[in-house]
């Protein structure tokens, strides 16, 4: 049977989850999909970097599963947060449909 794709949000105050995973849309996308705020204020430009998520993921497995890092992210986070696994919700993309991931929102992320 084949995995279907989740993603699941981890705020302060509990865990929301997208019961799909497509590669097509951007983690800020999936994030919308169930009305969840994640911090955006440009409406997913890349302009405003607060749409924060750290991927929970080792660093060569979060490179397979990603998208390649943007320069908007490179412009809103430093080395260090990008090695660390963060990333902008609008500027990231699953690499399959069927992907399971986990994401951490910082505390105080809302629209």
């Amino acid at each position: 049977m084949p995995q279907t794709g989740r993603i699941v949000f981890q705020k302060p105050e509990g865990e929301f989850e997208v019961d799909f995973c497509e590669r097509q849309l951007n983690l800020l996308a999936h994030a919308q999909a169930i009305e969840l705020e994640i911090g955006s204020r440009c409406g997913g430009h890349g302009v405003c970097g607060g749409d924060r998520v750290k991927v929970i993921l080792p660093g060569p497995e979060r490179e397979r599963r990603l998208s390649p890092i943007t320069e908007d992210e490179r412009r809103h986070l430093s080395e260090a947060e990008l090695q660390e696994g963060w990333r902008l919700a609008c500027q990231c993309f699953p690499q399959a449909s069927n992907d399971r991931l986990t994401l951490r929102v910082p505390p105080g992320a809302r629209s």
